[in-house]
């Protein structure tokens, strides 16, 4: 049985993402999959655990990565990091590492032989705090001279990720379920959300929120404190509003809904490194059609399954096209599903880490 390494800098638990996407895969194709979690700073002792068949490792860190502002601090937290991932690798062959951490630079170090494919799925220089850019770049740049391949979600990312290293390839997230019709006699007003509450123009979503008879329903874990606050506010103040803190995609309740409204922040820099969110998929699959902020680098799709809108008139326009075509556009979305289910993703997958 093959084996493979992932490291990470998140919760297993968290709402799932692309890198529980690739882990359950390689576990369905038959590897032996080590996950390592996101690091505690209250224990000098690992943590092990066995979830779904998975084996699951977390250890402790000197100082979180947005905060490691000069060279020494970073040599420093990677002796810790490097201390535990050797006891990690002890006595194990792995066949692969895939790696999720934009400053792992040293693993080359400790896994000379072993191949690296590392993930970057987010654009982390637009992320840095204050202060930190530099450190950031600097960190990525050299984890991806390191790695034997790349991989990444988005055409922006691709881009700049080249300019790194030769071998980057892009890999979207993709539709667990296969395509359903959903019910045709079903009465459908509801707009959904669906997702992490943040980086939301909130602008847009207020003003359609009252000046249209749609229902908005908004399904996910709040980021920040602010956005507490304007959710708290629509939902007391706005009969078509409803907030549900969390839901399993599975429990998630679509026979009302026409479509799922995606209304990020394009100012915010690091949003337009999206190319497609990671439920995307799941979304279509249920056949509800996408409706986006005006992103630069948006996925190609046909105008019936995904829109982008720079306006709110031009998100109403979206949302009555949506409402009074749900039916007549369900062959499009299926088709363009075709392309984005997990076969599709597991023979480009192979032939990375292989």
């Amino acid at each position: 049985m093959k084996s493979v390494l992932i490291l990470t800098k998140t919760d297993w638990n968290e709402p799932p993402r692309i890198r529980h996407q690739i882990s359950r895969l390689l576990k369905e194709k038959g590897y032996n999959v080590h996950y390592v979690e996101k690091s505690s700073y209250n224990s000098i002792i690992p943590k092990k655990r066995i979830e779904e068949g998975i084996k699951f490792y977390r250890h402790s860190e000197l100082i979180h990565h947005q905060l490691r502002y000069t060279k020494l601090i970073q040599n420093l937290n990677n002796l810790v990091v490097k201390f535990y991932l050797k006891k990690i690798l002890k006595n194990r062959d792995f066949d692969c590492i895939l790696n999720f951490c934009y400053d792992y630079s040293f693993l080359k170090e400790i896994v000379k032989d072993t191949k690296i494919v590392t993930f970057i799925n987010d654009d982390f220089e637009e992320q840095a705090k204050l202060g930190m850019r530099k450190q950031i770049k600097n960190q990525l740049r050299d984890t991806c001279y390191i790695s034997n391949h790349i991989i990444t979600v988005s055409y922006p990312l691709r881009s700049k990720l080249k300019c790194y290293n030769n071998n980057v390839t892009l890999l979207f997230p993709w539709s667990q379920y296969h395509y359903k019709v959903p019910n045709k006699e079903s009465s459908r007003n509801t707009v959904l959300y669906f997702g992490f509450v943040g980086r939301i123009n909130w602008d847009d979503v207020i003003k359609l929120v009252k000046s249209t008879e749609y229902h908005f329903r908004f399904v996910g874990p709040i980021i920040r404190k602010t956005d507490k606050s304007i959710i708290i506010d629509l939902a007391n103040n706005n009969p078509n509003f409803e907030y549900i803190a969390y839901s399993n995609f599975e429990d998630l309740i679509t026979d009302d809904v026409f479509c799922s409204i995606l209304p990020y922040d394009k100012n915010i820099k690091s949003v337009q490194a999206c190319t497609v969110s990671n439920r995307a998929f799941n979304l279509l699959s249920k056949g509800l059609p996408l409706v986006y902020s005006d992103l630069y680098n948006l996925i190609e799709a046909p105008s019936s399954v995904i829109r982008k809108n720079k306006s709110v008139e031009e998100y109403k326009d979206s949302l009555l096209f949506f409402k009074n075509n749900f039916n007549e556009i369900q062959p499009d979305i299926k088709d363009f599903l075709d392309d984005h289910y997990k076969n599709n993703r597991w023979d480009l997958l192979k032939k990375i880490i292989n």
